[in-house]
């Protein structure tokens, strides 16, 4: 029996590798700090926001049930279906609740690290994104009185790192060499009697 063998292909010499998509270059350093500023405080209000609406939760759930229940005759499996489906939303609102206090928490220490190790950088994307609130505040629709508290919160973290900064730079070193000392007097010793 014969066996047939394939040749190997080959690639022609003209020919080339698919090319990759190239991968986006990272941010600046700026921009990387102000995104993860952007993060922390959209995710910090976003976890006020939550924890609000999940304090209000149990008793819209309870007058919207004493309402149904007043109207209608208890139906035993109704009544289970119904609290059934609210505990299994409250389970996922606490679920979503988790997430965004430790993705918050997260963004918060990545900040704070940016702000100890590049603090030039940190003062810039903070200056950026008081300058595009500002603008913001005077579009038509903007929650003024929101945008001010954020504003007024990013200058107080402004100040603080620029005064850590200004703390933290080297003073002139004190002139810590003592002026030179004489030598204590010392006593003259006594002459043994008999030396001449």
């Amino acid at each position: 029996m014969k066996v047939r063998r394939h040749k190997a292909r080959r690639r022609s010499r003209g020919a080339t590798a698919p090319a990759r998509p190239p991968t986006p270059p990272p941010p600046d350093l700026t921009t990387e700090i102000e995104q993860s500023v952007e993060a922390r405080d959209k995710l910090e209000a976003g976890a006020a926001r939550l924890k609000a609406a999940r304090g209000q939760s149990r008793s819209a759930f309870l007058r919207s049930f004493a309402a149904e229940i007043s109207a209608v005759m208890i139906d035993a499996i109704c009544v289970l279906d119904r609290f059934a489906a609210w505990r299994a939303q409250e389970a996922r609102a606490t679920q979503a609740a988790e997430a965004l206090y430790q993705l918050s928490a997260m963004f918060k220490e990545r900040v704070e690290w940016f702000k100890s190790n590049s603090k030039g950088e940190a003062s810039a994307a903070l200056l950026q994104i008081i300058e595009r609130l500002t603008a913001e505040r005077d579009k038509p629709g903007a929650d003024g009185s929101a945008i001010d508290k954020r504003i007024g919160r990013l200058q107080a973290e402004l100040e603080s790192l620029s005064a850590a900064s200004t703390s933290a730079t080297p003073r002139q070193p004190k002139d810590k060499t003592k002026p030179a000392s004489r030598p204590a007097p010392s006593k003259a010793q006594p002459r043994e009697r008999g030396d001449n």
